[in-house]
């Protein structure tokens, strides 16, 4: 029997599980996924009241982007070190990291406990969105992967209409801090289900070896370029000035830092974090490149349309989370459709084609958005995007999966979630600048110097003005946010360009068979993809 070792010395953790212990399993991944999102999206709602209750109104928007920066950050670093610990471990890690920062979270009595607490859950819950995707795409073929990651899917798009809701709820009727404690006893619980459901599949190896295998240098230097890039792109023109000594020592400190990661992966790294091949690859490389566009304005879209919702029309956050639904329920129907085609046709070009085509199609109609606009034509333009992002999703990441060799899946699956959450730091980064430097410029005349500067930092400083300029202050703001919007037509229109670049691969084909050389004709391994 000969050993199933794939490139650079890493076990192939591959696995066939019955049909019932596969749903027990898809259902453990699912329900981490779920709270993961639940977590990450239930706090847009809450962060009003949560800075008012610890004094941290003009920064508390750091709760979400030490979450967001912490999350990004690790996606690759998890995804390396489940290749060389075994994935089972590394997701128990991520779930018990999660489940210490929200309880952390909860008990936070001055801002810089909350901040670091929701780090702490970044952490977990960047291991847990990598590590879900990876396993399920050890335990099933190719071709059934399209059909089970686009079921996981639904996971994630419940998860993100069901988090605002639940935030906005337990802040007005309990208290702030449940929106954290009620996610920890849950992810307690799915440890216990993980635990019994994951195989557990033994990686070759001390734990010395181990360690000495990890890219120890690259995930500094990932970690480095990350922190340092993203922290002043999401900080800039609200936390500190563009142009302050600080944000340019860490834009100089990042491009440094993605210098190092270049040649520290392409010449040093024995396992690299990002192994060079795969900058050959055009396939990865596009659908990376695409992943990224998508993370903009996926994220900007559940950021802003709240925000238009709110701030424009007027509407309590618990409205606005209702609103959000048909963009869900749009993306859980043609995700699972989508998974189901991917089986049957053996292809995910199709899928994802016709998702950017109505991903398009919605974003293009959002620019009709108006203070006047009626919640009808609001749903029917969410629909529409939530058709399209649900047909793109996953059946992008099965196809850059089926791109490689298998030996890359934990890589490319977790390379591929650090472009989509870094593309949303990004694009959320972006969307504020144009929406603050719009909104700033098109306040009227009347207004005071000190309330246009009130504005600026607390939107709720419309509730002191007189009927008239409220009125003004919200054309104002609809002005800003029509740019956001114009801003993500174009991104979601490249990436349906793109797609005429990538090549569709079959599922299920096996690879050209290879003559053996005489010496090795008596004993050839078989990889089972």
């Amino acid at each position: 029997m000969v050993k199933d070792v794939v490139k650079e010395g890493l076990t192939d953790q591959t696995t066939r599980l019955p049909k019932s212990k596969l749903l027990l399993l898809f259902l453990g991944l699912q329900i981490a996924l779920f709270l993961s999102f639940i977590d990450s999206t239930s706090v847009s709602t809450i962060l009003p009241i949560v800075g008012a209750d610890l004094n941290a109104t003009s920064s508390i928007t750091w709760a979400g982007t030490a979450f967001l920066v912490a999350n990004t950050s690790f996606q690759v670093i998890t995804s390396r070190l489940s290749d060389c610990f075994g994935r089972k471990i590394v997701l128990l890690g991520s779930l018990f990291l999660f489940t210490l920062g929200d309880l952390l979270a909860g008990f936070a009595t001055n801002k810089v406990w909350l901040y670091c607490a929701r780090a702490v859950a970044g952490i977990g819950g960047g291991g847990i969105n990598s590590l879900s995707m990876i396993i399920m795409s050890d335990v099933v073929t190719l071709r059934e992967r399209g059909q089970y990651q686009s079921l996981l899917g639904i996971g994630i798009a419940l998860g993100s209409g069901v988090g605002p809701f639940l935030g906005a709820i337990l802040a007005e009727r309990v208290r702030w801090s449940w929106a954290f404690w009620i996610i920890a006893p849950l992810t307690a619980l799915t440890m216990v289900l993980i635990q019994f459901t994951v195989p557990l599949k033994p990686v070759s190896g001390d734990f010395k070896e181990k360690l000495r295998s990890m890219d120890w240098i690259g995930s500094v230097l990932s970690l480095t370029m990350t922190v340092t890039i993203l922290v002043p792109l999401s900080g800039g023109g609200s936390t500190f000035a563009w142009n302050s000594p600080i944000a340019i020592a860490l834009f100089v400190v990042g491009g440094l830092a993605i210098t190092g990661f270049i040649l520290v992966e392409t010449y040093v790294a024995k396992s690299p974090l990002f192994p060079g091949r795969l900058l050959s690859n055009r396939n990865v490389c596009l659908l990376l490149l695409q992943t990224w566009l998508v993370g903009i304005v996926y994220y900007g879209g559940i950021y802003f349309v709240p925000l238009y919702l709110q701030n424009v029309k007027g509407d309590s956050p618990i409205l606005s989370a209702a609103l959000l639904l048909p963009l869900v329920l749009g993306q859980v129907l043609t995700t699972t459709i989508s998974g189901f085609a991917v089986k049957w046709t053996n292809r995910t070009w199709p899928s994802f084609v016709v998702g950017f085509i109505l991903w398009t199609a919605g974003q293009g109609a959002q620019l009709c958005f108006e203070k006047e606009t009626t919640n009808g034509v609001i749903i029917g333009c969410l629909i529409l995007q939530g058709f399209g992002i649900g047909s793109t999703i996953q059946s992008t990441l099965v196809l850059a999966q089926a791109s490689g060799p298998s030996s890359d899946r934990a890589v490319v699956t977790g390379v591929r979630n650090f472009a989509r959450t870094s593309g949303g730091a990004i694009g959320l980064a972006i969307g504020n600048s144009i929406l603050q430097n719009i909104f700033l410029t098109s306040l009227p005349d009347t207004l005071s110097m000190e309330v246009r500067e009130q504005l600026g930092q607390n939107f709720d400083t419309i509730k002191l003005l007189d009927e008239t300029s409220a009125s003004q202050v919200r054309d104002a703001y609809m002005a800003g946010i029509r740019k956001v919007f114009i801003f993500f037509v174009p991104v979601v229109a490249l990436c349906l360009l793109m797609c005429i670049f990538i090549k569709d691969i079959p599922l299920d084909v096996p690879p050209a068979p290879v003559l053996p050389m005489k010496i090795e004709a008596e004993t050839i391994p078989q990889i089972v993809e």
